[in-house]
């Protein structure tokens, strides 16, 4: 069989204001998200959060539910139930992350919405195993460690389904003697799409659907948020490595100076290093390490030309990815890294994907992260070369990924 690995081919805010005193804000005047500070315990921050876009979560829901009626042609609200039965992600989220459960119920209730459909809302890449949606073609990702010339960055082009535009949402989660500040990129309603936090570790996602899934493991969007509540490189990798994933995901960490990307499935998770020295890293949907495959994908890579998959979604986008960021043999800035999420080097499967009708795949947000003495965020509202990044910046600073750090308000 050929391998996948040798395929490779020759990734907000309001106005400027008093928001909070751990937080500071600026942007250049484009459709900004929501935003919403978070506290207290995990009930008390979902009731902060599904009071706080009770509409826009109202909202996104009923655009859900009509999403799984139009595409599978039943009724949403019994394929919800049907999802929820065949599966069995509560014990692992009680595990790993038990007051994210608690988050959920208080999103429901301050939302005054059903816990099973918003607990079924956090739960996109394991709705789409479920379904067997095998051409889930969903982000482009990259981190670049710290040279001389610059910290290290993770960034990423976050695509999903038109209906979800609008809804997009930075939550802003303080500093507390249990978890560092974070800063959380996502839609109404949701816990996390992607993020970072003030010991300079972020994490963004690219789905695997080619790898294998489970029932019962630690859903995507928990994982997510189980990452961004360590405050060193050791305990993050260690718990990537060590919980049970749900879903076949990549996941690009940056941690202090470093990079990684690893592969996870149902059965491990393995380390991908496209370039000598670790740095770039790159990934769009298509597993490149990790041979935990399904049957499928296995069989689709031994009727597939080389040619034919270097043509496909995620193959073209992964070659534009790997053309800007390793053949040009340049040193990758934050220019560089935007001028790559906003390219459209291929006009069928371009990096950036431009915003359609009819339930198309769009850029929700481009997202960089910035891994610094001062680490921050930086969002826009839709695909970047139609929208601003708007800049969120950490005020308190703690513990880096590989040491201390002083406390700084700015």
């Amino acid at each position: 069989m050929m391998s996948a690995r040798s395929l490779l081919f020759p990734l907000l805010i309001i106005p400027l204001c008093i928001l909070s005193a751990q937080i500071s804000q600026k942007g250049e005047g484009s459709k900004k998200p929501h935003f919403v500070e978070l506290s207290g315990s995990g009930y008390d921050r979902g009731m902060q959060h599904g009071k706080a876009l009770k509409a826009e979560i109202a909202d996104i829901l009923r655009r859900f539910k009509e999403d799984l009626k139009t595409s599978r042609k039943r009724d949403p609200d019994s394929l919800i139930a049907e999802f929820l039965h065949a599966t069995d992600f509560i014990p692992a989220v009680k595990k790993w992350t038990p007051d994210l459960l608690d988050e959920v119920k208080g999103i429901a209730d301050g939302s005054g919405q059903k816990f099973e459909t918003v607990f079924a809302y956090q739960l996109p890449d394991e709705i789409w195993v479920y379904f067997d949606k095998q051409d889930a073609n969903h982000c482009s990702g990259m981190g670049v460690a710290k040279t001389k010339s610059h910290p290290a960055y993770v960034a990423q082009n976050l695509d999903l389904e038109s209906w979800r535009h609008g809804s997009q949402a930075v939550l802003h989660i303080p500093q507390t003697a249990a978890v560092p500040e974070q800063l959380i990129f996502t839609s109404a309603g949701l816990i996390a799409a992607n993020g970072v936090n003030n010991s300079s570790i972020g994490v963004c996602v690219n789905t695997l659907m080619q790898l294998s899934a489970c029932h019962d493991g630690l859903p995507v969007a928990f994982v997510i948020r189980g990452l961004l509540r360590r405050r060193t490189e050791q305990s993050a990798l260690e718990f990537l490595k060590t919980v049970h994933h749900a879903s076949g995901q990549n996941y690009i960490l940056g941690v202090g100076d470093n990079v990684y990307d690893f592969e996870a499935s149902a059965a491990g998770v393995v380390r991908f290093t496209p370039v000598a020295g670790g740095s770039p890293v790159y990934h769009t949907n298509h597993p490149l390490a990790n041979e935990d495959l399904k049957p499928w994908w296995a069989k689709r890579l031994q009727q597939r030309t080389p040619e034919e998959l270097k043509n496909s979604n995620s193959y073209a986008r992964f070659t534009s990815l790997e053309s800007r960021l390793v053949r040009n043999g340049i040193d990758i800035v934050e220019q560089t890294i935007k001028e790559t999420l906003r390219s459209k080097d291929s006009q069928t499967n371009p990096l950036c994907r431009p915003l359609m009708s009819g339930g198309s795949v769009f850029t929700f947000g481009s997202t960089v992260m910035t891994l610094s003495e001062h680490p921050s965020l930086q969002v826009t509202c839709g695909p970047p070369d139609a929208n601003a990044y708007f800049l969120y910046s950490f005020r308190s600073v703690g513990t880096s990924a590989g040491g201390s750090r002083k406390s700084q308000m700015k």
